[in-house]
């Protein structure tokens, strides 16, 4: 048997690998490193063997499973067709191009040839972006449980783009009023918690936009029906001492939409870590209880596929945290703030609707806070030291705008979270205006100061790792040695390494004192 055949037959069989999945809410990654550690690719014949052999030496160096995958689901998407010769690379090809292509019920690669299931699936109609209306559109009485029910709670119902987010369906206005002390707490908390998940939202992309960390990114297109962050020369960017915290390019995406899937790119964790303050004041107030739950995406209506490195980062094979809330009424929401990476539009709906269309497996759920706390305890130990100082600037944005927020509600006579959402329309609406905009002064107070300070500007050292500038003394010192657009421009135009040019400024001797004074060891 050709050793590529034979990696392919040893993997999980796609049943086995769902099943694993279901039992335990994971990949099975430790299979994986076997099987990939064990290949002798240097006598086979498979057109893909030197592909193989290098993702198999990338998983031996990095352990990283989940980007293996990633880049078996790109090799499947960059094929003109997977043949169909019975192999076990064709099915395991077949299987990770479903699942890069979001995992999507309809288009399973597995079901018997002449199905009923087969047969019926249209895929023109499919639009994963909102959750199936059959789920979210009732056409029961919540009262008396008849049939064809035209009317609906106004107070709860959630519309976005016409698209029925929630609802509670009723025959008419009789039967509403007969029903209303049973559906009351359930309103008002769905009224109160989307409120709050609205404005957390706005808060959270406008801190994004803001406040986002350089990634390189030099380009956001779709392709396969994927959003793909395209990468740069990275060492470029560090060459010129440029900010890691900077504004979001939001006009290199196609759409808002593309946007907000790059923006929210394996941030969600992220997110819950760093304003975790925010959540806490907003939303914490209304539930019993919040948790944090990561689970296994599914019909994910455009992923997300980062291209850093030259490397498939497609974030359909990460896991994705969401907030489930327990409201005082006892209902159950899903919070979903970061889910336009996989394309999807709603951010709150009930939690059995939406685990029921959106994940594969089995939830993982953790207590509120569990997100801050591992990422306290693994960035002091893994995270590299720009990512630190970045983070720390960030998680310090994040707590002036949360006590920008706090001032502007005592200040609209508003003491809490409960009272807030207790306002009518216009009167919220006017104090959500005002509290952003409070927010957003805050938050372009602190970047003012962050560029000021000159704290968080990249450069590299004597090793070639990337740094962060932790005083202003460093950055002083690095001043001129940094390139400038105006250098780089000229260097590429004359054929000239931006590097060498970069190191060749390092070894002047008394820029070499100026390092030593500052604690900066450079080439």
């Amino acid at each position: 048997m050709d050793p590529v055949e034979k990696i392919f037959r040893d993997l999980p069989s796609p049943a086995a690998d769902q099943a694993a999945q279901d039992q335990y809410g994971e990949w099975d990654q430790q299979r994986f490193r076997q099987v990939f550690g064990s290949i002798r690719s240097s006598s086979s014949q498979d057109p893909d063997r030197e592909l193989i052999a290098k993702c198999a030496m990338a998983l031996s160096e990095s352990g990283d499973a989940t980007t293996l995958r990633s880049e078996l689901g790109r090799l499947a998407l960059e094929k003109p067709q997977i043949q169909d010769d019975g192999s076990m690379k064709s099915q395991q090809l077949k299987y990770h191009a479903w699942i890069s292509r979001g995992r999507k019920d309809e288009e399973y690669p597995f079901k018997p040839k002449g199905s009923l299931e087969e047969q019926q699936v249209d895929l023109t109609k499919v639009n994963h972006a909102f959750l199936p209306a059959k789920l979210t559109d009732p056409k029961i009485c919540a009262n008396c449980a008849k049939p064809n029910a035209q009317s609906a709670c106004s107070g709860c119902l959630v519309e976005l783009d016409s698209h029925v987010v929630m609802k509670m369906a009723y025959c008419d206005k009789a039967c509403q009023t007969q029903h209303w002390e049973h559906h009351k707490p359930q309103c008002l908390g769905r009224r109160k918690v989307c409120r709050a998940i609205s404005l957390l939202y706005d808060l959270f992309v406008m801190f994004q936009k803001k406040a986002w960390i350089e990634k390189q990114v030099t380009g956001i297109v779709e392709k396969n029906g994927i959003t793909t962050i395209l990468h740069g020369e990275t060492n470029e960017w560090a060459l010129q001492g440029k900010p890691f915290i900077c504004n979001f390019p939001s006009d290199m995406a196609p759409s808002e939409q593309h946007a907000l899937a790059v923006l929210f790119d394996s941030e969600c964790q992220q997110l819950f870590s760093t304003c975790q303050g925010l959540v806490s004041l907003l939303l914490l107030p209304l539930c019993k209880m919040v948790e944090e739950v990561n689970i296994i995406p599914r019909n994910a209506h455009r992923p997300t596929n980062d291209m850093r490195n030259d490397t498939s980062h497609n974030a359909m094979y990460n896991a994705h945290s969401v907030l489930r809330a327990t409201l005082k009424s006892g209902e159950q929401m899903a919070i979903d703030i970061a889910g336009a990476q996989y394309g999807w539009r709603e951010t709150a709906a009930p939690w059995a609707v939406w685990t029921s269309h959106r994940v594969t497996g089995k939830a993982c759920p953790h207590p509120w806070g569990h997100a801050q706390q591992t990422m306290q305890t693994l960035y002091p130990l893994l995270a590299s030291q720009f990512i630190q100082v970045s983070e720390s600037q960030r998680s310090s944005l994040a707590q002036s705008m949360q006590t920008a927020v706090e001032n502007k509600m005592k200040e609209n006579k508003v003491t809490s979270a409960g009272r807030l959402y207790k306002l009518g329309d216009a009167a919220f609406a006017a104090c959500k205006g005002a509290i952003m905009s409070s927010a957003e002064e805050a938050l372009n107070n602190g970047l003012r100061q962050i560029e000021e300070s000159m704290i968080g500007r990249c450069y590299i050292d004597a090793r070639g790792q990337w740094q962060a500038t932790t005083t202003r003394q460093q950055a002083e010192a690095l001043k001129h040695v940094w390139l400038s657009d105006k250098d780089v421009k000229k260097a590429k135009e004359k054929g000239k390494s931006l590097l060498m040019m970069y190191q060749l400024r390092c070894k002047a001797q008394f820029r070499r004192r100026e390092f030593k004074a500052a604690g900066l060891d450079m080439p």
